[in-house]
């Protein structure tokens, strides 16, 4: 009978855990879908509210590319095949260039939606968004390789509204972060089930995902080393617990099998594609994960051959030898640099003071700062450094390498704040999780958490809203939606002659050819700094010598500019600062001169166009070319105005030199209007074609020309400095707000002269006859479009 008893407990207790489990697997099951859920409203919402527009300037180039796969197969990224609309006139080879992950996975998601009615243009702008919101599901099962399954909702959850998964990861952003977020948190939770249980199979896996990626985007060089150094990492930890008479807690034979496999995979599919090729493998690229090879098969010949205890007092005798050669490596780096064998933005991720004029005028590689990283993980963080005493295990070993590298990097350069985004999620939920289990702190931590989630879900929901490029016409600080460049677009696609190439700085060079349906110069590959080199000087050059640059050795008719502006006259409240007059002022007795109504216009409100770009236009001209000008008919002492522009194009944002302030802000306004760019953005004739809507103001002026004024006697016209008009204007001293003056005539601290400025005319600056103004955007007449005749 006490037998019976005892067996009916026993089996009421396991069903009662069975219960549990399976309730548990519900709760679960439930979460991981309304964070799937939730995910992909946050990530298609700018869809919902602002349009099915492709986002920014690199995911149009992809587009372009998944529609030539679709039309010609996918044969061509690995045989190679020329586009002649692109680096006008040379052509270009994108199987060389880019790789077909991207152009891959929007194909799937368009067979996949096919049936469903979508063309490829709206299956590519979903793609991004279904696969980064899959990636709380890969997540979870990543954290749960080395956490408890609470830790590893906590991951799906955070995934869901994580800012860093957002701003890559939206309806439209079609490039290959979204995609990497899904496959590299798959990858490395598929390898570290390779250390635990059949190696090869899970090893085969999870080199597939991590290989794909490979084929998806050019961070894949860091996966494949924090693989590597994984690897490094895990035997270094097997070591020293080796050395203290432990376990190391995993198997090195399935460290050797799962790491060789991954090594000799992947080098398949980096050699499988054009951009990389069998030579990557011989590259410094492949430094540690071939260290990581000999380290992990060398383990394992160690422990089944000799033993770690005889290893370990061999290895005891060489450490300087290997303490020599990690400083051996590390000093390496710059002497690897300078011959050129690490360059580009892979140099400026590893050593951030090694960067190319072209690399630092791109804004996604610049340096992060404190509020960016506050931004993007500010609510985790204290959750993040929770979790560091919980990875010192073998199984969380590659999170901990992958959070302390992952965050170097993100420092180094703005958008790699995306690529650590797995481990900082994965890192946060773990101390997150942690610290719920101290039941001392139990309700304070859960509070805590709680609002770090919301948030993160206000930052991410900030990020989720935000209108796409297109939308905003490319502007920024603050972004402006806009017509503009949409406009301009059309009129390309519909008007220029057939196959007329138009000449753009690079940052538009994917729009003028995909959208716009004509040849164009350059674009945000920047595969031809040579090119860009020339563009930027013919932007920065006199208006003839730029002419010259462009239709004789860049063989185009056709030049495109960009700068929004804003007429301060559309805001009443500048009236009050005499910024705008709707009067005539006389200009003291019996002298005929007389202040007419005008309108200031304050270029690069909002920002974000040619003119501030013309910093870089410089600098990357005069790093191609320096005294080499002297080629296009420039003096060699030209090389000195490109490499310090600020006061010769341009003041500066300090009293130092020439500088112009309203209010408390200063602005950067330019005192060199004989360039071509310059005289293409300043010339008063683009502003009369659309006045219309500001005519009752009266004469536009560019804030920095002063005001325009007029003899009524003679008809001279000219442009007062700011301090003449605000005297006879009887402007109250505290609302002066225009200090440090430009203007026609220099007085001693306060006005500076302007070359190049009409001091006889409204115009401002003069076209000459061989340029001519064929095109103005509309609404707001931020893109300009001139002939060259």
């Amino acid at each position: 009978m006490a037998f019976t008893d005892k067996s009916s407990s026993t089996q009421g207790g396991r069903a009662s855990a069975g219960g549990r489990d399976l309730l548990w697997t519900g709760v679960v099951a439930s979460a991981l879908a309304a964070s799937f859920a939730m995910a992909l409203y946050f990530r298609m919402y700018r869809v919902y509210y602002w349009g099915w527009w492709i986002d920014e300037f690199d995911p149009y180039i992809r587009y372009y590319l998944a529609l030539y796969t679709l039309q010609h197969g996918i044969s061509w990224w690995f045989k190679g095949a020329y586009f002649p609309d692109f680096w006008y006139p040379w052509g270009v080879n994108w199987a060389t260039v880019l790789i077909p992950g991207v152009s891959l996975y929007g194909l799937s998601v368009y067979f996949l939606l096919k049936p469903f009615g979508f063309d490829l243009w709206h299956a590519v702008i979903v793609a991004p968004a279904l696969y980064n919101a899959l990636a709380v599901f890969t997540m979870y099962y990543f954290v749960s390789r080395f956490a408890d399954r609470k830790a590893a909702v906590l991951a799906a959850l955070l995934t869901a509204i994580a800012p860093t998964y957002l701003q890559r990861g939206f309806g439209g952003w079609f490039d290959d972060e979204a995609l990497t977020l899904f496959l590299a948190p798959l990858g490395l939770g598929l390898l570290i089930d390779a250390l635990k249980r059949r190696p090869v199979l899970y090893g085969v896996l999870g080199t597939a995902a991590i290989g794909f990626v490979a084929w998806t985007w050019g961070a894949q060089f860091y996966i494949w080393n924090l693989v590597g150094l994984s690897a490094l990492v895990l035997v270094a930890y097997a070591v020293l617990r080796s050395a203290q008479g432990m376990s190391p807690g995993f198997s090195s034979r399935n460290l050797a099998i799962s790491y060789a496999i991954f090594y000799f995979l992947f080098a398949a599919f980096e050699s499988a594609v054009l951009r990389y090729g069998p030579h990557m493998l011989r590259s410094i690229y492949n430094f540690i994960p071939t260290l990581g090879l000999l380290a992990a098969v060398g383990y394992y010949i160690a422990e089944a051959r000799v033993g770690l205890a005889r290893s370990y007092r061999f290895l005891r005798r060489f450490a300087w030898v290997i303490a020599a050669a990690v400083v051996l490596v590390a000093g390496s780096i710059p002497i690897l640099a300078y011959f050129h064998v690490i360059s580009g933005k892979f140099l400026a991720t590893i050593l951030p003071f090694g960067r190319s004029a072209i690399v630092q005028s791109v804004a996604e590689h610049s340096y992060s700062t404190f509020q960016l990283e506050l931004g993007s993980y500010g609510p985790v963080i204290p959750f993040i450094i929770a979790s560091i005493p919980s990875l010192a295990s073998p199984y969380a070993l590659p999170l901990l390498a992958y959070l302390v590298t992952g965050s170097y990097t993100a420092v180094t350069e703005v958008r790699l704040l995306i690529l650590v985004a797995p481990a900082a999620v994965a890192a946060a939920a773990v101390g997150m999780a942690q610290l719920l289990r101290i039941r001392r702190f139990g309700w304070a931590v859960a509070l805590m958490a709680i609002a770090s989630l919301a948030l993160f879900a206000a930052l991410g929901w900030g990020t989720a809203t935000a209108p796409q490029q297109i939308v905003v016409s490319a502007t920024a600080g603050p972004s402006v939606p806009s017509a503009d460049w949409l406009d301009a677009l059309m009129w390309m696609a519909t008007r220029l002659p057939p196959n007329a190439s138009v000449a753009e700085w690079w940052d538009y060079g994917y729009w003028v050819t995909i959208l716009g349906h004509h040849p164009s110069l350059a674009d945000n590959s920047t595969i031809n700094s040579t090119q860009i080199g020339t563009i930027g000087l013919a932007f920065m050059s006199p208006v003839e010598t730029g002419i010259n640059i462009f239709s004789k050795d860049l063989k185009t008719d056709y030049i495109a500019a960009f700068m929004p502006w804003t007429a301060l006259c559309a805001y009443p409240g500048y009236n009050q600062f005499g910024l705008w007059s709707n009067q005539i002022v006389q200009l003291g007795n019996a002298t005929g001169w007389f202040a007419l109504p005008f309108c200031s216009l304050v270029p690069e409100i909002p920002a974000g166009g040619d003119f501030l770009k013309s910093y870089w236009m410089a600098q990357i001209a005069n790093q191609v070319y320096g005294s080499g000008v002297v080629k296009f008919g420039l003096p060699a002492s030209y090389a000195g105005h490109l490499a310090n522009p600020f006061g010769y194009f341009f003041t500066g944002t300090s009293q130092t030199g020439p500088y112009f302030v309203v209010g408390n802000q200063f602005l950067i306004v330019p005192l060199n209007l004989t360039t071509l760019l310059y005289a293409m953005l300043f010339n008063m004739e683009r502003v009369y074609w659309m006045w219309t809507a500001y005519s009752p103001y009266g004469y536009p002026t560019w804030i920095f020309a002063g005001v325009p004024a007029a003899n009524i006697i003679t008809g001279n016209e000219t442009y007062l400095p700011w301090d003449v008009y605000y005297t006879y204007a009887k402007i109250q001293p505290q609302n002066q707000v225009v200090l440090g003056s430009l203007c026609t005539v220099s007085s001693a601290g306060f006005c500076y002269p302007i070359a190049g400025l009409n001091a006889t005319s409204f115009a401002t600056t003069s076209l000459p006859p061989n340029l001519r103004l064929v095109y103005v955007s509309k609404p707001y007449g931020w893109v300009v479009v001139y002939q060259i005749t």
